[in-house]
Order: C-alpha cells, then structure tokens, then sequence
C-alpha cells in the first residue's frame, strides 16, 4: 500500500519536478494534497505550521537554496534541522533547474541545443534558472525560445510560457534517473525518499 503524503513546493515546476521524482523513488507514495506556496519566503513563514500538519499526513517540502552559503546553515536558519519524523525537507541545489539540467541528454534534445553546451555539474551553477534560459535563447527552436525566454527589455527573468512549458517537459521527457551523476543534491533527495518513514 502507498503511503499518503502532503507535498510543499515554491512554484509549478517544482510541483511538477517533485511529483516526478516521488513517482521515481522506489518507495510507494501517494500525493493526496499539495501546496504551491508562491515562493520560497512563504514556504519558510509557514514551516512551523506544515511541521505541525505532518504529524496528521506526513509532508514532503522542496525549496531551493538559492543564494545562501550551504545547506546546512539554510536548515537552521529556517528552523528545518530538527523536524518530525513525519516531515522530510529537501533543498535543490542551487534551484530545482539545476536537476532538469543535469539529464543532460534529454534537456538537449527539448531545447534543442547541442548536448555538449548544457553544463555538466549544474549544481555548481551560480543561478541554473538564468544559465537554462541563456541555453533556450539559442535554441533551434524559435516557438521555444519565445516562450521560455523574456523578450529584449523585459525586467521579468522569464518567458511567459516558462513554467508550462518546463513543467510537460518534466512530466513528458525528464529522466530522474539520468540526471543522478549530475546533481548531488537530487541523488540525496532521491536516497532520502528511499528511507523516509521506514
């Protein structure tokens, strides 16, 4: 039998990410509610209350580290280093782009780039988000480019369609699996999945 959890995520493509990577894990979990919080400062505002909430449907959150120095220092800040069992917090290094990025091959052939320009370690990226749409704006697709990348004096950081378009290609196409070797913190995330609540 699946176990049922509740999932906290930022935005729909790490909705769409997180789904996927559950469904990936070896374990057999069941999403029955779901929590697109709009942001990571909402997600941290409302720690404590998810925290709570997990002792009645455990929680899977999923935010990313963003600008902070280390994982470790992000947790306490956040109060997320001493949570309940029934609660398992996990950060994309550096933002969940990063774990797209780092299945190389099937990233290559959506953007349609050459696979030797997507970078190898993403999680060593200083801003994944900006490094994808820098790769989508050569893209050999126009309808693409235009729909991931913000047009020329825009002061949004992305295209319109950024989110939809991302969020099929994960359901679709990305390969959890592939992009392991790549991303460290995926690995972690996806090793993590494996023992929680056992």
């Amino acid at each position: 039998m699946p176990t049922d959890v509740a999932i906290v995520v930022e935005d729909e493509l790490s909705l769409a990410v997180l789904r996927r990577v559950i469904d990936y894990s070896p374990r057999k979990f069941r999403v029955t509610r779901t929590f697109v919080e709009r942001g990571f400062g909402n997600i941290k505002r409302s720690i404590r209350k998810y925290s709570q909430a997990s002792h009645v449907i455990p929680h899977i959150v999923l935010t990313d580290l963003d600008n902070a120095e280390c994982v470790v220092e992000f947790r306490k800040a956040w109060a997320a280093d001493n949570l309940p069992e029934t609660m398992l917090f996990r950060v994309a290094v550096r933002e969940t782009e990063a774990w797209l990025l780092a299945d190389q091959t099937s990233f290559a052939e959506f953007a349609g780039i050459p696979v030797k320009k997507v970078p190898a370690l993403p999680d060593t990226l200083a801003d994944p988000k900006q490094t994808l749409v820098n790769l989508v704006r050569h893209s050999r697709s126009r309808r693409l480019a235009s729909e991931l990348v913000p047009p020329p004096g825009s002061r949004v950081p992305i295209g319109p369609l950024y989110n939809e378009r991302l969020s099929a290609y994960v359901r679709e196409h990305w390969n959890p699996e592939a992009a392991l070797d790549c991303s460290p913190s995926l690995r972690r995330t996806i090793d993590r999945l494996g023992s929680f609540l056992r």
